[in-house]
């Protein structure tokens, strides 16, 4: 009896280091497991350095390092939900390999194509691409995971099975989108200069001088439509079409907005609440998937 205690007790031994190898082995180099399929601490690390190079060029230097929520810096942020991004991604290749969806190349490609149409080119979207410290590889990684959320969005839209009817009734209970603003802002650096200039401003047609200056001291911003919780359109607190707003402080520049223009047409306004809608729709689907995925977190 003592020697089966012995012999059982060893097992329990052996088994528990072999699943403590076997755990460790899952963990070396990975930063998750996603029902089975690892996603590499490597794969991770040239993410990271693609974004972190992209938000440096965009918003200078010291953006990354700039806290903003408890202490917590926007590289906190950016790399918690990198790794949130990067298992989404393998959650959509795993739904688009269980719907027997195979992954097309050529969407890469197109969308490769739309960059270069929209940067005019595909020298400068090579340079473009340079600009941020990217190689062919890396860069066409990112194409491909790009390629992947647009294919898998695509196969939510043709199996959701959303009716218009729930469009609509979305779009009444929801009136912030009966209504829509184009706007333009004049961007200062110096609070004085923008109070110079905003004493001239006592009409659109005084606006209009200002965004039509061939020498400025001072940035353009001009917006597509937006709805009514647009960040720089609250800021400046004005929704009267031609009324210049006061000056207003947004992300650290002084600032003087004025509406130029309303859409109000329901016919493009429910378009564009149906995108809304179903972009939505598939955050809950893509949700739920990932709350029923088996994921092993290392990092």
């Amino acid at each position: 009896m003592k020697r089966k205690i012995i012999k059982t007790a060893l097992l329990t031994v052996l088994i528990i280091n072999i699943s403590a190898c076997a755990k460790s082995n899952d963990n070396e180099g990975n930063i998750a497991i996603v029902d089975g399929t690892a996603i590499s601490n490597d794969s991770y690390l040239k993410e990271l350095d693609f974004y972190q190079k992209y938000y440096s060029k965009k918003y200078g230097e010291g953006y990354l390092d700039k806290k903003i929520d408890r202490n917590k810096t926007n590289k906190d942020i950016l790399e918690k939900e990198l790794v949130d991004s990067m298992i989404k991604d393998q959650v959509m290749v795993n739904d688009l390999k269980n719907n027997n969806i195979k992954v097309d190349d050529n969407v890469a490609s197109t969308i490769r194509s739309d960059l270069e149409d929209e940067l005019g080119g595909k020298d400068s979207l090579k340079s473009n691409v340079k600009a941020i410290g990217l190689d062919d590889n890396k860069f066409n990684q990112i194409l491909y995971n790009d390629s992947i959320r647009k294919q898998h969005y695509n196969y939510f839209i043709g199996h959701s099975g959303i009716k218009d009817s729930e469009v609509l009734e979305y779009y009444k209970a929801n009136k912030k989108y009966h209504k829509q603003y184009k706007y333009n802002v004049l961007v200062f650096d110096d609070k004085n200069e923008a109070e110079k200039v905003h004493k001239n401003l006592k009409s659109p047609e005084d606006f209009k001088t200002y965004l039509n200056k061939t020498i400025q001291n001072y940035d353009v911003i001009s917006s597509d439509f937006v709805y009514n919780d647009d960040p720089i359109l609250k800021a400046g607190d004005t929704f009267e079409k031609g009324k210049p707003s006061n000056i207003f402080k947004y992300n650290d520049k002084y600032m003087i907005l004025i509406v130029n223009s309303y859409n109000e047409n329901e016919n493009e306004l429910l378009i564009n609440v149906k995108d809304i809608y179903l972009k939505e729709k598939y955050i809950e689907y893509l949700n739920k998937l990932v709350k029923k995925s088996k994921i092993r977190l290392f990092v």
